[in-house]
Protein backbone atom coordinates (compact mmCIF):
# COMPACT_ATOMS: atom_id res chain seq x y z
CA UNK A 1 0.00 0.00 0.00
CA UNK A 2 1.28 3.46 -0.80
CA UNK A 3 2.01 6.10 1.76
CA UNK A 4 -1.33 7.91 2.01
CA UNK A 5 0.25 11.21 2.93
CA UNK A 6 1.80 11.29 -0.57
CA UNK A 7 -1.70 11.39 -2.09
CA UNK A 8 -2.61 14.76 -0.54
CA UNK A 9 -1.15 18.27 -0.20
CA UNK A 10 -2.31 21.26 1.81
CA UNK A 11 -2.39 24.64 0.06
CA UNK A 12 -3.81 27.77 1.71
CA UNK A 13 -5.41 25.61 4.40
CA UNK A 14 -7.27 23.45 1.87
CA UNK A 15 -6.75 19.74 1.27
CA UNK A 16 -5.80 19.00 -2.34
CA UNK A 17 -6.03 15.46 -3.75
CA UNK A 18 -3.15 14.67 -6.12
CA UNK A 19 -4.65 11.63 -7.86
CA UNK A 20 -7.96 11.20 -9.65
CA UNK A 21 -10.65 9.34 -7.73
CA UNK A 22 -12.93 6.53 -8.94
CA UNK A 23 -16.19 7.75 -10.47
CA UNK A 24 -18.00 4.61 -9.28
CA UNK A 25 -16.61 4.23 -5.74
CA UNK A 26 -16.47 7.98 -5.07
CA UNK A 27 -13.99 10.30 -3.37
CA UNK A 28 -11.53 8.54 -1.10
CA UNK A 29 -10.84 5.68 -3.51
CA UNK A 30 -8.00 6.75 -5.76
CA UNK A 31 -7.22 5.37 -9.21
CA UNK A 32 -3.89 3.64 -9.67
CA UNK A 33 -1.67 5.26 -12.30
CA UNK A 34 -0.06 2.66 -14.56
CA UNK A 35 2.07 3.36 -17.62
CA UNK A 36 -0.77 2.75 -20.10
CA UNK A 37 -3.97 2.97 -18.03
CA UNK A 38 -5.61 4.28 -14.88
CA UNK A 39 -7.67 1.76 -12.90
CA UNK A 40 -9.53 1.33 -9.63
CA UNK A 41 -8.29 -1.55 -7.49
CA UNK A 42 -11.58 -1.78 -5.62
CA UNK A 43 -14.21 -2.10 -8.38
CA UNK A 44 -12.08 -2.53 -11.52
CA UNK A 45 -13.15 0.72 -13.22
CA UNK A 46 -10.79 1.58 -16.09
CA UNK A 47 -10.35 5.27 -16.89
CA UNK A 48 -8.22 4.67 -19.98
CA UNK A 49 -9.08 7.16 -22.73
CA UNK A 50 -10.79 5.32 -25.54
CA UNK A 51 -8.98 5.20 -28.87
CA UNK A 52 -10.96 6.18 -31.96
CA UNK A 53 -11.49 3.24 -34.35
CA UNK A 54 -9.32 3.21 -37.44
CA UNK A 55 -11.13 3.36 -40.78
CA UNK A 56 -10.49 0.20 -42.78
CA UNK A 57 -11.76 1.47 -46.13
CA UNK A 58 -10.71 4.72 -47.79
CA UNK A 59 -13.24 7.51 -47.78
CA UNK A 60 -15.27 7.85 -50.99
CA UNK A 61 -14.94 11.27 -52.57
CA UNK A 62 -17.88 12.96 -54.26
CA UNK A 63 -17.54 13.21 -58.06
CA UNK A 64 -16.39 16.59 -59.33
CA UNK A 65 -19.18 18.70 -60.82
CA UNK A 66 -18.87 20.00 -64.36
CA UNK A 67 -17.88 23.63 -64.50
CA UNK A 68 -20.57 26.07 -65.63
CA UNK A 69 -18.24 28.76 -66.86
CA UNK A 70 -19.12 30.48 -70.12
CA UNK A 71 -16.42 30.69 -72.74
Amino acid sequence: MSNRSSLYTVEDGKLIRKNEYCKICGPGVFLANHSNRTTCGRCGYDATPSVAPVATEPAVEAPAEASTEEE
